[in-house]
């Protein structure tokens, strides 16, 4: 049998610099937060918008810009309930 690298089992989806993890793309377990919807450009395609729950604009940033390090931040606004 083949032996496969981890670079070849991981979701294509994220890039290969970005910081993943509890605190760095996303909160520490038990944070209170609330959904922000996050509009980006990667370097690599068009515009993308995203969703993801976060303590404030600053960490939705932070957030954003570890999952996919050479993306632009285009605007950041609470989702509306």
């Amino acid at each position: 049998m083949k032996q496969q690298s981890l670079r070849d089992q991981t979701f294509q989806g994220i890039d290969r610099d970005a910081c993943i993890g509890p605190g760095h793309s996303r909160p520490e377990p038990g944070v209170k937060t609330r959904m922000y919807r996050v509009s980006l450009k990667p370097s690599d395609g068009g515009r993308m918008t995203v969703q993801l729950p976060a303590e404030n604009k600053t960490k939705a940033r932070v957030y954003v810009q570890n999952r996919w390090p050479r993306s632009l931040v285009i605007s950041i606004e609470p989702v509306k309930r």
